[in-house]
């Protein structure tokens, strides 16, 4: 039994090795400026958008639970209306990581632009939070991106704790990874500081 439970753990890789791995890909393909803000713009996409699936998909349990039986009432009614999510903000369709981590690589640049977009325009939460087009102006190869998105999406609250705690986690390595070998030309932050504020507005 404790050999099995080894192996199991030993096969999780590390939220540190996630995040190497997502630099290692980013290697001769981007300035460093550019890398730290895709970087963290997709932990950030992450972020909400799991946060967002926890809450509808608890919305979708709530309405069964009350008797709803018909899907596509309980999407018109409930999981399609912004005012329903008490407590996250609402992300639109185009955003939502779920879908954005299915589509084909050749896809991902111009989808993830498309998200930016959508946040931008969906009200007041995300307004002047994100650095629009900032996946096409970098255009990424499809298979880096694809790589880079799939390692991304190995981070989770569900596998590496609390929300707080793991947001800090990936603060503390983008800072220690990037910020220390920043040139004074290039800047000694690592991060937009309106993403930083928002990922902790929603914790």
């Amino acid at each position: 039994m404790a050999k099995k439970k080894k192996t199991a753990q030993a096969s999780t890789p590390s939220l540190e090795a996630i995040l190497f791995n997502c630099r290692d890909y980013l290697r001769s393909n981007a300035s460093l400026n550019d890398k730290r803000d895709l970087l963290l713009t997709l932990v950030f996409l992450r972020f909400i958008g799991e946060k967002f699936e926890d809450e509808q998909q608890r919305l979708h349990q709530q309405c069964i639970d009350n008797g709803m039986t018909d899907e596509e009432k309980i999407k018109k009614e409930v999981l399609d209306q912004p005012n329903m999510y008490s407590g996250i903000a609402f992300v639109p369709a185009a955003a939502r990581w779920g879908e954005l981590i299915l589509l084909p690589p050749t896809r991902l640049n111009a989808s993830l632009d498309d998200a930016l977009n959508a946040l931008e325009n969906s009200g007041e939460t995300f307004k002047g939070c994100v650095r629009q087009g900032l996946f096409t102006s970098i255009n990424l190869e499809a298979n880096v991106i694809k790589k880079v998105m799939d390692e991304v999406h190995k981070i989770s609250h569900k596998t590496f704790g609390t929300e707080r705690d793991l947001i800090g986690r990936v603060y503390e390595y983008f800072l220690k990874s990037f910020a220390i070998n920043a040139t004074k030309e290039e800047g000694e932050f690592y991060t937009p500081h309106d993403i930083v504020e928002l990922i902790a507005a929603f914790v």
